[in-house]
């Protein structure tokens, strides 16, 4: 078995050289307008939380649908904290800063160091590892959770994957079976809160345990489910029978 290995970001240039120009003038336009943010004429030099806009529920989001959707997640260092990019650096450079381990940068106790910190609202004081270990609600701890959930899931990784209709279009919701076992994942792509019913074949009565935060939602006899999503917000279910304890739920897909 194979899969692909999917990503967010990677380590040089975002390439946009198979989109046709208008596509790729969209893209410049939303996610990098000025031309230091370009590359190459086709291709964009930023991180993924600054070309968000700094949002930490749309990066949440996105890393969530890495996560959730099919192929092997790949992470580029410095993705799990929300790091920025350095648009004085030539080049690639500018996506290829030091590591913000601490406050202060942490990455060498080098009186100089080859390539510059970046300041600002994405500089180490601001974004670092030693302070999101602490923040129960930071990016590091997002990833720490998505890692942990996915890792419990093998549904996600090798699971039949049918998207479900939503009734909304800013709502994309999906299931994974896998040997019996089932998850239902739910995303809110715009930025109003949204509510919306699933229709779940074979889940009729069962239990939905939310494995992103603590709670349960019960699926009706006629196997629908009213989910509840905050702007840019996600959720993880999984589905067991209402006779099998949600811990047990796992043992299922094993």
């Amino acid at each position: 078995d194979c899969q692909w290995a999917m990503f967010l970001r990677n380590h040089d240039e975002l390439t946009l050289d198979k989109l046709t120009d208008e596509e790729r003038q969209e893209i410049f336009d939303a996610f990098g307008p000025r031309k230091d943010m370009q590359i190459f004429g086709r291709g964009l030099r930023r991180r993924l939380p600054t070309m968000l806009g700094g949002d930490l529920r749309r990066v949440k989001m996105a890393y969530s649908l890495l996560f959730s959707l099919p192929g092997t997640p790949v992470i580029f260092y410095g993705e799990e904290i929300g790091m920025g990019e350095n648009l004085d650096e030539e080049g690639r450079m500018a996506v290829r800063i030091p590591m913000q381990w601490s406050p202060d940068g942490g990455f060498s106790q080098a009186e100089e160091t080859v390539r510059e910190i970046p300041e600002g609202s994405f500089a180490p004081d601001r974004v670092n590892v030693a302070d999101q270990k602490r923040d129960t609600d930071s990016l590091l701890r997002w990833f720490q959770l998505l890692i942990e959930r996915y890792r419990e899931c093998p549904e996600l990784a090798w699971g039949e994957y049918t998207v479900l209709d939503t009734g909304e279009n800013a709502v994309f919701a999906h299931r994974c079976d896998a040997d019996g076992a089932t998850v239902v994942v739910v995303h809110n792509l715009c930025d109003t809160a949204k509510d919306v019913v699933l229709h779940l074949d074979g889940l009729a009565n069962c239990d939905l345990t939310d494995l992103l935060v603590d709670g349960t939602l019960e699926v009706s006899d006629d196997g629908t489910v009213r989910v509840a999503l905050d702007p840019h917000g996600c959720r993880w279910f999984r589905a067991s029978p209402p006779d099998l304890p949600p811990e047990d739920a796992s043992v299922m897909s094993q």
